[in-house]
């Protein structure tokens, strides 16, 4: 068997696996790449992408399912600050004052954290980047990406930097009474007073641009897909059968009329200009030659849904959506596989969407609370800086007992904490362990009432729900004794 070796250097348009040489035939084609920074990009097209971004929003299910899906797992229940000290007291004064906060902390006053929270995230999705600023009267106000615009001479993209990159101004456009924005009145506030989120993916990018921009093409696709398979349908749902006759060209001229709403010169051939009603009845009257069929109703569209599954799953990679999550649906996948689905969801996209949350935005209002807490005498202790961690929605559970048997082990061996295992249920461990201290004291209380008419010992913790199977010891409720039970 011999081999021929085919040079392919000098052929216009051919690609092959080396990679320089491909850049080279691109050049030579004048298809090359158009350099420059991140900033040079999206100079040109960033507004046009955040406007792109939020008609989908607006118009299309599947690009906002997508992106509020996401939204629910990153941000799931919301975050929850855990102050961690050595001073318990001081712990729950700084947590509580947090809560009390949290609970409206927007201008507004629309706006629970949690919501403010899934805003923020949704936004920084949907639009590259968004802002929350920090009032004098201690609450935040919240700004779009549209309104972070200046003087171009200024700042070109919103944003005035210096020499090295550093943020030295934001300027800020409030929206004029017809929804837009004149940057000729922004108004320049510093980097202190603005909490700043961006999903930034070059060091070279001040702004962010929209997460699924890289697959806005393919969503334009799958909606003419969409629209083409729904006309097809349409079409085929007014037609019974097709006739075939002898002469029909003839025949079919004769029957037709002129189109009023064409011309001759729209094109070519008479017929085409010419149109024939049917009614919704039609007496077939067979000629020799003639023959009937019925429509097949499976054309156009047999591969409609192959098709469109294939291009859900790949509008889906640039949040790292799988189809299950996208669809929501499971049917096709056993525990093992969802589970292993979610968890590389989790660990590669959702903690760093996290991530950014908290290290942009929940540690700089927490910091700037903290001091206003000090100013105002509110904390005995006037710490700048008190050692806390935020408590995030963790890894979904799947299978109750299973999710519940591991949480219990790793609870038991120290790997996580109880506040964690609330969160992942998107609850409030001090809410949990309050509710569950009133039953738990009016379990004892009912045993004690059943002791006193009765003179018969019963274990509390039937009224509580607890497991009795253990053949632990239980404390009699009325004379402290110990019985075996």
């Amino acid at each position: 068997m011999t081999s021929k070796f085919i040079d392919t250097t000098n052929q216009r348009g051919y690609y092959n696996s080396y990679g320089y040489h491909a850049a080279r035939m691109a050049n030579a084609d004048g298809r090359a790449p158009t350099p420059g920074t991140g900033d040079y990009h999206q100079a040109y097209h960033r507004e046009g992408l955040i406007a792109q971004s939020r008609e989908f929003m607006r118009d299309n299910g599947i690009y906002r399912g997508m992106v509020d899906r996401a939204v629910g797992y990153i941000v799931g229940g919301g975050f929850e600050l855990q102050v961690t000290t050595k001073d318990p007291e001081y712990n729950k004064k700084v947590e509580k004052l947090w809560k009390d906060y949290w609970k409206k902390p927007e201008t507004r006053g629309l706006l629970s954290g949690r919501l403010v929270q899934k805003m923020l995230c949704r936004e920084v999705i949907v639009a590259g980047d968004t802002a929350a600023m920090k009032i004098d009267t201690g609450l935040l106000q919240l700004i779009e990406a549209e309104q972070i615009a200046g003087p171009f001479k200024i700042a070109k993209n919103g944003i005035q930097t210096d020499d090295y990159g550093k943020i030295k101004n934001f300027y800020i456009t409030p929206y004029s009474q017809r929804g837009r924005v004149d940057k000729y009145k922004a108004t320049a506030y510093p980097p202190e007073v603005v909490s700043y989120l961006a999903n930034i993916d070059r060091p070279s990018e001040t702004r962010g641009v929209p997460a699924c921009q890289s697959v806005f093409p393919m969503m334009h696709r799958l909606n003419d897909i969409c629209d083409s398979e729904a006309a097809s349908w349409q079409l085929l749902s007014r037609l019974a059968v097709s006739i075939g006759k002898e002469n029909a060209e003839a025949d079919a001229y004769k029957l037709s009329t002129d189109d009023p709403n064409k011309t001759n010169t729209d094109t070519t051939g008479d017929a085409a200009t010419r149109v024939t009603q049917l009614d919704y009845a039609l007496i077939f009257h067979g000629a020799p030659g003639d023959s009937i069929r019925g429509i097949d109703r499976n054309i156009p569209g047999k591969d409609f849904s192959a098709s469109v599954t294939m291009f859900l799953r790949l509008l889906g990679l640039p949040l790292g959506l799988p189809l299950e999550i996208i669809l929501l649906d499971w049917t096709k996948s056993n525990y093992s596989q969802a589970r292993s689905v979610l968890l590389q969801t989790y660990l590669s996209v959702f903690l760093d969407w996290q991530s950014l949350l908290e290290e942009s935005f929940f540690e700089d209002i927490f910091s700037w609370k903290l001091k206003e807490w000090n100013q105002k005498n509110l904390l005995e202790q006037q710490e700048d800086s008190v050692s806390h961690e935020w408590i995030k929605p963790s890894f979904p559970w799947i299978d109750q007992l299973k999710e519940a048997q591991a949480h219990k082990l790793k609870v038991g061996l120290c790997f996580e904490t109880q506040n964690q295992v609330c969160k992942s249920q998107n609850k409030d461990r001090e809410s949990v362990v309050d509710v569950r201290e009133l039953e738990i004291r009016d379990s004892i209380e009912r045993a004690k009432k059943i002791k006193g008419e009765t003179g018969v010992d019963v274990d509390w913790r039937l009224f509580a729900g607890l497991d009795t199977s253990d053949g632990q010891i239980v404390v009699n409720n009325q004379t402290g004794n110990t019985d075996n039970e």
